[in-house]
């Protein structure tokens, strides 16, 4: 009898099993990819989100805080401001000129240009197509109290040098002010001694060297702040809210917050002196009186720095937009 003959197993894979594999492969490996693509392309929205939040409150910041100071003079009420800065050399007499308003002013877009100094101008081209600007002065928290008393009024302001601590320099506009009256004045000189800081305010850079008081040590001293926010578009051509603000003698720009597209503003106005607003109405309005103002309402639209973040198309393009508002009382105004 034959020895039954052993079972031949099959060796490697036919060609339609081999393809089968392939299929599966792929279907598998296509849906990985599409889970990653998925999980980073959300990654991305949500980091570029996280952007435009951060930089709305960086920028809610900065102009709420501008706002809530326009007009400060420490103690005194702006009602009360003699200003005899005239630096006709240094071309920057005109920065205090609507300081008893409340230290605050606004601009369209379409109605500038806008004196910011008497050599230099804000123009519509400097500006994006449809965006509001906003003007604060307001002087310096800077704790800086003079010495002693001033024998007359055209006498130098001394102030302990430690105190002063080189925040002064010749051709700044100052503030002098206790509670009851405000000076604005250039110094034409600051001499830092070892002990005593003395400023000098004559005729060279005013028009006249005596203040409205002889001011003794209660009185302070501070740096004079004019700030011009606008939008514009920045080097790589992002709109960002930009500011321009007054140094020593010269106009610096810079570059706040990336991504912020549009600023609207419209001004609460008091029109029957109970210290809030009536009214609300855009810079332009015929019948706006800046005096009046107590306090301002802020529109932001900020977008992402980073295109195709989007599923559809808005503005030309596939950002996120998000809009933020915030209304702020001007504090010198209702106290």
């Amino acid at each position: 009898m034959k020895p039954l003959s052993h079972i031949h197993h099959q060796k490697g894979l036919t060609l339609v099993e081999i393809m089968v594999a392939i299929t599966i492969s792929l279907i598998l490996l296509s849906g990985v990819i599409q889970i990653f693509t998925s999980n980073r392309f959300t990654y991305h929205v949500q980091e570029e989100l996280s952007r435009v939040q951060e930089n709305g409150r960086f920028a809610m910041h900065f102009l709420t805080k501008e706002i809530r100071m326009a007009g400060f003079t420490g103690c005194a009420s702006m009602d009360n401001v003699t200003n005899i800065a005239d630096i006709d050399n240094n071309n920057i007499a005109d920065t205090t000129s609507d300081f008893t308003t409340g230290g605050i002013d606004g601009r369209e877009q379409a109605s500038l240009p806008y004196n910011i100094t008497d050599a230099v101008q804000l123009t519509a081209a400097e500006v994006n197509v449809g965006t509001d600007v906003l003007i604060i002065k307001r002087g310096t928290d800077t704790g800086v109290r003079l010495t002693g008393n001033m024998n007359t009024t055209n006498a130098n302001v001394q102030m302990a040098t430690a105190t002063v601590n080189g925040q002064f320099s010749a051709d700044d506009i100052l503030i002098i002010s206790d509670c009851v009256s405000t000076d604005i004045f250039g110094a034409n000189n600051v001499s830092n001694g070892a002990g005593t800081t003395t400023i000098a305010h004559s005729n060279a850079a005013n028009t006249g060297n005596n203040l409205s008081k002889n001011y003794g040590a209660d009185a302070t001293v501070m740096k004079f702040e004019n700030m011009t926010y606008y939008i514009a578009n920045n080097p790589a051509g992002a709109p960002s809210l930009f500011r321009k603000r007054l140094g020593t003698n010269v106009i610096i720009t810079e570059e706040l917050v990336e991504g912020v597209e549009d600023m609207e503003i419209v001004y609460g106005q008091d029109t029957d002196n109970d210290n809030t607003a009536n009214r609300y109405v855009p810079a332009n309005d015929a019948t706006l009186n800046m005096a009046e103002v107590v306090s301002v309402r802020i529109n932001l639209t900020l977008r992402t720095i980073a295109d195709n973040v989007s599923t559809v198309v808005n503005n030309g393009d596939r950002r996120i937009r998000r809009t933020y508002t915030t209304t702020t009382s001007i504090r010198n105004r209702i106290i």
